[in-house]
């Protein structure tokens, strides 16, 4: 077994959640700095919002929104404390495989945004035919980004956006 590289996180505060007020807000002190495996994480997750300048990382796991600081994260939109905790353990394993893997990875220093549903959704056909299982492509958006739905859920999508798609949203245009 390989070293570990980060332990993981530790709860520090449990706030009211200003985006939804049924879900909670969670700061989690990091057990060592990790701003080192952010050029990684940059590179292998595709929804990521890196900023070399603020040394942020920011990213979404379904529809929870987690911000690394190299000594803290900051996640919005959590269930209760159980999800927090399981989500903190997801953020340990992800950042444990990065530096895993890292002489395999060829780190990006460079400063991207996320993905926005209505990125998404100028990409979409815009007929509202349901065949997706939602009421609207907007609504079919907003899955894409959450991760609820795939490409592939979209039978009305012409091969250019798939394509399109599946490089802003990092999945593959055949299986997703």
């Amino acid at each position: 077994m390989t070293e570990e590289f980060f332990r993981g996180y530790t709860i520090t505060h449990i706030l009211d959640c200003l985006a939804d007020p049924a879900k909670i807000r969670v700061i989690a002190a990091a057990e060592r700095l990790v701003d080192d495996i952010f050029p990684y994480l940059n590179a292998i997750l595709p929804n990521a919002s890196y900023s070399p300048v603020a040394n942020t990382l920011t990213l979404k796991r379904e529809y929870r929104l987690i911000t690394l600081y190299p000594h803290v994260a900051v996640m919005a939109k959590i269930d209760d404390e159980d999800d927090a905790l399981a989500t903190l353990a997801w953020l340990r394993d992800l950042i444990n495989d990065a530096y895993a893997r890292r002489e395999e990875i060829t780190p990006c220093y460079e400063h991207r945004q996320m993905v926005g549903f209505l990125d998404v959704y100028r990409l979409l056909p815009a007929t509202d035919c349901k065949a997706c299982g939602e009421a609207t492509c907007l609504a079919f958006a907003v899955g894409l980004v959450e991760g609820r739905h795939g490409l592939a859920d979209c039978p009305s999508l012409d091969t250019a956006h798939r394509e399109r798609l599946a490089s802003l949203l990092g999945q593959t245009a055949a299986s997703q």
